[in-house]
């Protein structure tokens, strides 16, 4: 949200896993210090090395210069206005989505219970060649 686009960002969804795993992190300078670092500590590879990964977990990111402005008592209490109100009508008030994500369709394990599923047969033939056998039951009292 710093910059309009995830840091590693690109239309190909192979490539932008790839650069997740693999390219360094390069921030442009248009965007505060504690802003360029919250997203250097968060962004770590390691993520045993990643901010709130140690023992003090939230607090640590709590504590982080980006966020020096929060009162989070005041947020936790829900005293605060959000900066932002998106004015929508509902759920199901799309008006902020692009359209390109509304015209997509929705697949049939998302859809809910009065819509068309998937008949018993074609959940059978889909594991067609498949096998499993329980592993006996000392397996499970002796791990």
């Amino acid at each position: 949200m710093l910059y309009g686009l995830p840091p590693f960002y690109s239309r190909d969804t192979h490539e932008m896993y790839e650069n997740i795993l693999y390219k360094p992190l390069k921030l442009r300078p248009t965007v505060s210090a504690a802003g360029r670092n919250i997203l250097e500590v968060l962004l770590q590879k390691k993520p045993q090395l990643r901010l709130g990964s140690g023992e003090a977990d939230l607090a640590d990111i709590q504590k982080h210069g980006f966020f020096s402005s929060i009162n989070w008592l005041d947020l936790e209490n829900k005293r605060i206005q959000p900066p932002y109100n998106p004015n929508v009508a509902g759920p199901e008030d799309l008006k902020h989505v692009d359209p390109e994500f509304v015209r997509e369709p929705v697949s049939r394990s998302l859809r809910g219970s009065d819509k068309v599923m998937a008949s018993v047969s074609e959940v059978d033939d889909a594991f067609i060649g498949f096998s499993y056998a329980p592993p006996a039951e000392d397996t499970f009292l002796s791990s």
